[in-house]
Formats: C-alpha cells, structure tokens, sequence
C-alpha cells in the first residue's frame, strides 16, 4: 500500500488553503459592494449642460426657491454642491458670464433642476441660490445682456448689494457687486424669476 503522501493518494487539503479562497472570496465581496453602488451612484448624479435657449425661458415659470426644509436636508445639500462642482467645470470649459441651474439635468430625462440658483463665471466660480437685492444704488448704468442669442440693451443700477445663499460654504450671506459685476447679477435674478422676457 502507497503511503498517503505518494503520488497515488487523494488530494489533500490544508486549513490554509481554505482559509486563503475564504480571505480572497471576502475581499472580492467588499470590492464588489464598494465600486457597484460607486458607479450607479456616478450615472445618476452625473449632470448634462444645456445651452441657453431663448424658447426654453420664455416657456418656464419663476425658478422655485431653496426652501427652510431644503436648507436643512444633508441629502439637498450634497446635491446642491454637486451641481455647483458641474456649474464650474461648464464655466471653465464656456465664456458664460452666468449659468442656470436650469440648464442642468440627469441625462436622457427630460426633468431639469429647477432651483433659484446661478453660477458666477468668474474664478472662482461663485454660486449662489435665492438671491435677492437688499439695496440698491441711485446711479444707474446700460447693460448689454444676452441670454439665448438674442442681445438687449437694459438699464440697470450701478451698484447692489445681494443677500443669497453661498453654496459653497451653505450659508446666508450678503455681498456688493457693482460696474459689470452689478449687470450680471441682476441679469440673473431676472432670467431666474422670469422678468427678463
């Protein structure tokens, strides 16, 4: 008779072999529940640009404003940021003075966002939402605005100061904008609340 460790006896197995396919089965399980939700989650929170489009303006109502329910939620919040990492990215790839939330949207769905939010193209970028003017110059100046190709010539104050809420850092903040600065945000208010058209 053959001795066990002959050539002619059964397959042995060690206690460290199993436990090596264990170690190397869990870890591919970790793995796989880390970068399967990691990818779902990137294709639903990627968001399309859509360029400005007079026809689209002329049709939507006023942008709805970040409610105290919204300003409070962790889930809004993360959100709202995210899209201002993509409001930056389209302002450091255009020549956009300003952007709309608006024009933003999951892809292949024609749902936008909606929020009373606008992107500052300057840099950094400055965003903001539910933004209003709290005071304004007596001076004012022309200013040439453009949304969607058409151009027009409108007579704004020199100078504002703005209370909004700074996406950035999620607070209330105010701040004075004046000369082209001025021009910009007053244009966006407008655009956001459905006055320019």
């Amino acid at each position: 008779m053959p001795a066990d460790n002959s050539n002619f006896g059964g397959p042995t197995h060690s206690k460290k072999s199993i436990m090596h396919w264990i170690v190397v089965f869990l870890t591919l399980c970790v793995l796989g529940g880390w970068v399967i939700p990691a990818v779902q989650r990137n294709e639903e929170d990627t968001m399309t640009y859509n360029p400005p489009d007079i026809g689209m303006l002329r049709k939507k109502l006023s942008a709805i404003r970040i409610s105290g329910i919204d300003f409070v939620s962790e889930n809004f919040r993360s959100r709202t940021q995210d899209l201002m990492h993509d409001m930056g990215f389209v302002c450091s790839e255009r020549s956009d003075d300003v952007i709309f939330a608006f024009q933003f949207g999951p892809p292949n769905k024609a749902r936008r966002r909606e929020e009373h939010i606008f992107a500052l193209c300057k840099t950094p970028t400055l965003v903001y939402g539910n933004a209003d003017i709290v005071a304004r110059s007596e001076d004012e100046v022309m200013c040439e605005e453009e949304y969607g190709g058409e151009l027009r010539r409108v007579r704004r104050y020199a100078s504002v100061t703005i209370k909004a809420i700074d996406i950035k850092s999620w607070e209330v903040i105010e701040f004075d904008a004046s000369g082209k600065d001025a021009c910009i945000a007053q244009h966006a208010i407008d655009v956001l609340e459905s006055k320019w058209v």
